[in-house]
């Protein structure tokens, strides 16, 4: 579940020491989000209680949803008879030899010319087709193994977070049933203790046996760290495997926190994947969240998500952000990765179906474009552990043509270990309608990619394939383009932007429960604002805590070994490429007190700065193609309380990097507001309270 962007990504404090820019350990993970807890669901509190009650009528709906979808998609997706008459043996009426009622020659009962039992063209079919009418293909030769099924571009994964929670019950009713209509499917990251608690495990089930992925999501949802990895981890892997009929193999991590040594214990303990990619350095141009083509980083796999306010894609807007990802994967011939919670109807409010859900439309739209994008061989969507096998068996299984059969060398132990079907591109003499594929008794999928050109997609360890041309149509390319890659807005404040009227200047008194020091929106804020708290780096401290009856916020770290910093965001989360413009205010207000002890200038002080979309890197939910500093003002600390009270003329301009032009702090398309210590401080303890704007 992905919560709240807990670092800020900007060089901060820099400003002030007017040498080579250097840039803190910044992080693009989460931390955990306390209102969520084991006691609720989603962004919004839902306590248990509720939830088991809503349960009841829930389960029995949704079994059957799961039923009637499981009909459904054997209509819409369930490919051809694996064992059609040979001759046209009964009174069908048509004209054909394959002894169904249609004209065509594929083998089922509809009126298209693809393999599957429905009569449209709009869904992605991979079975093999038995030849009716057989052709000389004359010499087969081997052309290679592509990097991606049938020499796509591009490959491309969908995760779906927190299944078996009640606030992502989208999944299994709307999400679920749209892949299916498509052909398409997606990894689906469960939650054990939910699954056990819901007693959901025959729906877990019968979703693994529609084709999607099921992947270990933790025990309890908790932070995985080396003290509980035997829980969240291990545990989980354990009770997954006992309901299900493949072991899972593809971890995600809780709040997508991870460390190296967390994603070594996950890799060695079962699963041969993880998304455990590191964010950071990522934007939306020339350093995308893509995965490589090479079997490597397979427990550090990059991935992008929804909502906008969290995607690397910042400068889109919401509706394309989606499929700008889909075309960087496609620019780069890598992999992309796309996370996702729950779909929703379109209207239903957010509120109650988890983090950040994607309206059923929109879902949809994203889905028909991977659709058009794999019949026009641009992008081959598979789920994560599918796509990881597939990087290492290509590498490992060798392949070679004999006559007209594909012959495998399995005996890499690789081959093996990451068993799954990989395409060989063979050409033919003659330019034949498609080709059969027989690996034993069973139909193999091929498809022709271009005249004289075909992919045959088989199992390696399953033995070898049979090869013989066709006159029938098989499975092809269509021609044309897809959807052309989205353009950026000229400025994240053309997408999200809200103008202060100058009224209720509170960004946080932090007067509320300690668990909702993070909560979205904001319930302090006042004037349109809704920004929460983040800081940088992961192992600083963090909490509300009480001063004599009133709470604050304190900040505490040691040794940490480069710049941090403590933010409070105008707009959602820092980071979530949204402008306010504050502009009816003159400055703003706070009180703070205590100490840094630092061997530099900026001992006993911290570097306040205003965050704009103009200072603020494209990487991090900016406008700037670059870094530099912000505009900044040093406050010197004292060990009592203390009121600072600044106008917006009173902060410096930036001094370094791609802003150091800068002479006018752009009020209007204000982000955040950072409290940053010296990356050469040994240690500080700093309270914060009553933020204003004045």
């Amino acid at each position: 579940m992905y919560i709240q962007s807990i670092k800020n990504r900007h060089s901060l404090a820099v400003d002030y020491l007017f040498s080579v820019p250097q840039k803190g350990n910044f992080f693009e993970r989460k931390a955990p989000f306390p209102v969520l807890g084991s006691g609720y669901s989603g962004i919004y509190k839902v306590p248990f209680a509720e939830k088991r009650c809503e349960m009841g009528s829930y389960k029995k709906c949704s079994m059957w949803v799961v039923v009637i979808g499981l009909f459904l998609t054997h209509i819409a997706c369930g490919g051809s008879d694996s064992n059609p008459s040979p001759v046209d043996s009964g009174p069908d009426g048509d004209s054909d030899s394959d002894g169904d009622g249609d004209s065509d020659s594929d083998g089922d009962g509809d009126g298209d010319t693809d393999s599957d039992s429905d009569d449209d063209t709009d869904d992605i079919d991979t079975d093999g087709i038995p030849c009716q009418t057989p052709a000389d293909a004359g010499k087969i030769s081997f052309s290679n193994v592509p990097t991606w099924r049938d020499g796509a571009t591009a490959a491309y994964s969908m995760f779906h977070d927190d299944l078996c929670d009640y606030g992502v019950r989208g999944i299994q009713e709307n999400a679920v049933p749209a892949l299916n209509e498509r052909g398409l499917s997606a990894g689906l990251g469960a939650i054990a203790a939910e699954c056990e608690a819901g007693d959901h495990w025959e729906m877990v089930a019968q979703l693994e046996s529609q084709g999607h992925e099921i992947l270990n999501h933790s025990y309890d949802h908790d932070n995985v760290t080396p003290s509980n990895i035997d829980q969240e981890v291990v545990a989980a892997k354990e009770t997954f495997d006992q309901h299900l009929s493949n072991p899972v193999s593809f971890y995600i991590f809780p709040y997508d926190y991870f460390t190296d040594e967390t994603i070594a214990a996950v890799l060695g303990n079962g699963h041969i994947g993880a998304r455990g990619g590191n964010r950071d350095d990522n934007d939306g141009f020339t350093n995308p969240p893509i995965n490589g083509t090479a079997p490597a980083s397979d427990g550090a796999v990059e991935f992008d998500v929804w909502p906008r306010t969290y995607s690397k894609y910042a400068l889109y807007y919401p509706e394309d952000i989606l499929s700008v990802h889909v075309w960087q994967a496609i620019k780069t011939g890598g992999w992309a990765t796309r996370e996702f919670h729950s779909v929703i109807k379109d209207g239903e409010p957010d509120e109650g179906n988890g983090f950040g859900p994607i309206e059923l439309s929109a879902y949809e739209a994203h889905l028909d474009f991977l659709v058009d994008a794999y019949r026009k061989n641009k992008v081959w969507t598979a789920n994560p552990s599918t796509v990881i096998r597939y990087r290492h068996a290509r590498e490992a299984c060798d392949a070679t043509v004999n006559g007209s059969d594909i012959v495998y060398n399995f005996s890499d132990p690789d081959c093996s270990s990451y068993a799954t079907p990989i395409s060989v591109i063979v050409t033919t003499e003659h330019d034949v309608a498609s080709l059969e594929g027989r690996q034993g008794t069973t139909f193999v999928y091929t498809r022709k990619l271009a005249a004289n050109t075909f992919a045959v997609t088989a199992n390696p360890t399953a033995g070898d394939v049979a090869l013989s041309g066709c006159a029938d149509p098989g499975h092809g390319v269509d021609d044309g383009d897809i959807a052309p890659e989205p353009l950026p807005a000229d400025s994240v404040c053309d997408i999200v932007s809200v103008v202060g009227t100058g009224g209720n200047g509170m960004m946080d008194d932090l007067e509320r429960p300690e668990d909702e020091f993070q909560v979205l929106p904001n319930p302090a804020q006042g004037d349109g604002r809704t920004g929460s708290w983040s800081w940088y780096p992961q192992n600083a401290g963090v909490e509300m805590t009480d001063d004599g009856g009133n709470t604050v916020v304190s900040y505490a770290g040691t040794d940490l070994g480069g710049w941090s910093g403590l933010t409070l965001a105008f707009l959602g989360g820092n980071g979530a490429g949204a402008c306010y413009d504050a502009g009816a205010y003159s400055g703003l207000q706070f009180r703070i007190k205590g100490t840094v002890l630092s061997g530099d200038e900026l001992d006993g002080k911290i570097i306040l700065s205003l965050v704009t979309a103009e200072t603020q890197a494209q990487a991090y939910g900016g406008d700037l193609d670059g870094e530099g500093g912000h505009f900044n003002y040093q406050v010197t600390l004292t060990d009592a309380w203390q009121t600072v009270t600044l106008t917006w003329d009173q902060f410096n301009p930036p001094t370094w990097g791609d802003t150091a032009n800068l002479t006018e702090l752009a009020v209007e398309k204000m982000q955040a507001i950072d409290w940053g210590v010296s990356n050469q401080a040994s240690s500080f303890q700093i309270y914060v309270d009553d933020i204003e704007l004045l």
